[in-house]
């Protein structure tokens, strides 16, 4: 179909006829070389919470929870995809000192910093090894993102579901070094960060690394 159009608008109207239909064909399955933000932050005041549901995970990574919001708030920053981005320590600090942090709703830490959205991290998994046992380290994190307003005390994306699930993979590495463990970890913080972080900035496909250490 494609070659008769091509034909019809050749012999008709030459060389300009012939653009005209390819720009209209062929044009539009052409993919962008852009990312879109799923939610625009631009201007706006973040704070990220993290959450970790499984409490075996929190006993063996114990500072995960700011290692990865530190992660994300630092994307989010270099990217200028929002406003204030509040340190992941006062996060910390504020989960040590203030009575029921745990239990607070999302709208209610988004109040008490102060800030127009909270990105609410649920944590389910996290793992630098198929098991304990094994040799090999092979990373994976999965976990619920959701974006909170303080003031409407409403969920604001993603609007047609409860949460949006974001899962990422190391590539398998063997390493004797007694260090290993501890940096495999912090690429799979720093690799989950940044896919998360990227959900909310636009960016050229391009500039994405052919051969990422996290997917």
């Amino acid at each position: 179909m494609l070659a008769l159009l091509a034909v019809f608008a050749a012999g008709t109207a030459g060389c300009q006829g012939l653009a005209y239909v390819l720009v209209r064909t062929v044009g539009p399955f052409i993919p962008e070389d852009e990312h879109k933000a799923e939610y625009d932050l631009s201007g706006r005041s973040v704070v990220v919470l993290v959450d970790l549901k499984d409490p075996t995970v929190a006993s063996e990574f114990p500072r995960l929870e700011l290692s990865l919001a530190d992660a994300i708030g630092k994307v989010l920053a270099e990217s200028k995809a929002c406003g204030p981005v509040v340190p992941a320590r006062s996060v910390e600090a504020a989960r040590r000192t203030e009575r029921g942090f745990a239990r607070w709703p999302v709208a209610r830490v988004g109040e008490y910093f102060n800030v127009d959205r909270v990105i609410h991290v649920e944590l389910f998994e996290f793992r630098i090894k198929d098991s304990p046992e094994s040799n090999a380290f092979r990373g994976y994190a999965e976990a619920a993102i959701r974006i909170v307003s303080p003031e409407s005390d409403q969920q604001v994306w993603p609007m047609l579901a409860a949460a949006r699930i974001l899962r990422a993979e190391t590539l398998p590495d063997t390493d004797a070094d007694s260090e290993e463990a501890a940096r495999q970890e912090q690429i799979l913080v720093e690799g989950f960060g940044e896919k998360i972080a990227k959900q909310f900035c636009t960016y050229k496909l391009s500039e994405r690394p052919i051969r990422p250490k996290v997917r």
